[in-house]
């Protein structure tokens, strides 16, 4: 498990730490010795080192790098820029004996094999004055291996929005932890790699930071099954969806299919009965349950929808359709049913379109699984101001009416309005048609008991993240579809479950 920080967060770490542990000349000091030890790691003794440093404590950080490059006897050379210098960093500077340039203008940078940035560190937040954009422009220009100090230069540390321009690096390293702006909005696509550095910074307690897990943190969650155990014993989830104009009869397969790989024991398809022949055999796992319906549209029928309420998990709105129809469904499920409820899809649509209020009172546990226009039709937040600030208006949400929200995004937020998990795994070809239905699949597998749900839905996310990166190993980005996507689910799971498994041998 890994704490993400925001840029204020980590200032109020920093002077905390420096209040009542450790001064800032040291933290200083130890921030600068473990980047360069990460440093000296991926740059020859031949090449020519350029560190480029602000006023601040980032630039700082810097000074540290290049003394302790040139005291190994790299050739580097160090260029101060920026005004009132803070104190630590004039130290630092002191100390440094090696090459200055005064002036980056009189130099012909190209010379360089190694740019280290330590211009701008977390606190800033008001676009960049036209000094700094040139500056960074110029850097950006030179064809050397590129290294940031804990953020990128010319990016948000909360938010990873760009502040005019940004240092692109092909290493960051991050002091202590990692940074919210690392990861939202562009922020993760101005690194090729991102390593942190532990220096000793105290976090406060009682601070609920957002937190990365791995497979460690969510391998607690399969553990090793009992000989003497039958299909009941893992549960029942049923996912209600279809429709005529939006059939999706792979998706769903593959959602119910998920559903199985993630170990439940039944998965019940519920589909508009006049379809059935689109959805029958897809997979023959697979169990029906035929609902009533308008021309592939279904009705709500209570006594159909009473069936479904001794599952333990349920998800609704693949394929159903925006309807006043599905709307009736999920309310009276939210009235009546006590097991885990995922609303996805066009289950969302019809919350945005004939009301929210419905899910201020609910009997069950609600998981809600919008991408960011979905949410943002559910919120009425423009998606301007979510991306500003992810993390606070997902747990506003959640807090507000009492649900576990899955933001997706190619970084996902996972919050119940007090704890927030962000998924950073996954890329670009996962931003396709079927690839949310296989997630809900995966989710609602995991959501066959009502322990620890939020770390379930944080679970689901993770695991088609992980299936995603391991699919295009063998398939690319721009060919991957959700149907290949079952067969590395495979592989996560066996990942996940291979340290509970017990040896017969």
């Amino acid at each position: 498990m890994e704490y993400v920080l925001t840029s204020k967060e980590m200032q109020d770490a920093d002077a905390y730490t420096i209040s009542n542990f450790i001064p800032s000349i040291d933290l200083m000091e130890r921030a600068g010795l473990e980047c360069y030890k990460i440093i000296k790691t991926r740059i020859k003794k031949t090449d020519k080192v350029l560190v480029v440093s602000g006023s601040g404590g980032n630039g700082g950080d810097g000074l540290v790098i290049a003394r302790y490059l040139f005291n190994d006897n790299y050739d580097v050379s160090i260029n101060l820029i920026g005004s009132h210098y803070k104190k630590e960093t004039e130290i630092n500077l002191e100390r440094y004996h090696g090459k200055k340039i005064i002036d980056l203008s009189n130099e012909d940078i190209n010379k360089f094999d190694v740019i280290i940035d330590g211009i701008l560190g977390v606190g800033i937040k008001n676009p960049l004055k036209k000094e700094y954009i040139d500056l960074i422009n110029k850097l950006n220009e030179v064809k050397a291996y590129k290294i940031s100090i804990d953020v990128n230069s010319g990016v948000d540390a909360s938010t990873g929005e760009n502040l005019g321009t940004v240092f692109t690096s092909d290493l960051t390293i991050a002091i202590n932890n990692y940074k919210t702006g690392h990861f939202f909005n562009d922020g993760i696509s101005y690194y090729k790699e991102l390593k942190k550095v532990e220096i000793g910074i105290k976090l406060n307690k009682d601070i609920n930071y957002a937190q990365i897990l791995n497979f460690d943190d969510y391998s607690a969650l399969f553990p090793t099954r009992n000989r003497n155990t039958n299909k009941g014993s893992y549960g029942r989830v049923a996912l209600i969806g279809g429709s005529k104009l939006t059939p999706g009869a792979l998706n769903l397969s593959l959602n119910a299919l998920a559903a199985l790989r993630g170990g439940v024991g039944y998965a019940t398809i519920c589909i508009p009965k006049s379809l059935y022949s689109i959805y029958a055999l897809k997979n023959n796992e697979n169990i029906y349950n035929l609902l009533s319906d308008n021309d592939g549209q279904v009705i709500f029928s209570e006594e159909e929808i009473d069936k479904l309420l001794n599952y333990d998990a349920i998800a609704i709105g693949m394929g159903i359709g925006t309807s006043l129809e599905v709307y009736k469904i999920i309310e009276y499920l939210l009235k009546n049913y006590d097991g885990n409820l995922l609303i996805d899809a066009d289950g969302l649509n019809s919350l945005a379109k004939f009301g929210i209020a419905i899910l201020k009172n609910h009997k069950c546990n609600v998981v809600l699984t919008p991408h960011l226009k979905e949410f943002s039709r559910l919120s009425n937040i423009s998606l301007g101001e979510i991306k500003k600030d992810y993390i606070f208006k997902a747990k506003e949400f959640s807090k507000l009416y009492r649900v576990i929200l899955n933001l997706k995004n190619d970084i996902s937020i996972i919050t119940d309005g007090e704890s927030a998990i962000i998924n950073v795994n996954g890329n670009a070809g996962l931003a396709k048609g079927g690839s949310g239905d296989v997630l809900s699949g995966v989710t609602l597998s995991l959501l066959n008991k009502k322990t620890e749900l939020l770390k379930r839905v944080a679970c689901g996310a993770f695991i088609l993240g992980e299936a995603g990166d391991l699919a295009i190993d063998a398939i690319n980005e721009y060919s991957l579809l959700a149907r290949d996507l079952s067969n590395y689910l495979i592989e996560v799971f066996n990942k996940l479950t291979l340290k509970n498994n017990k040896s017969t041998s």
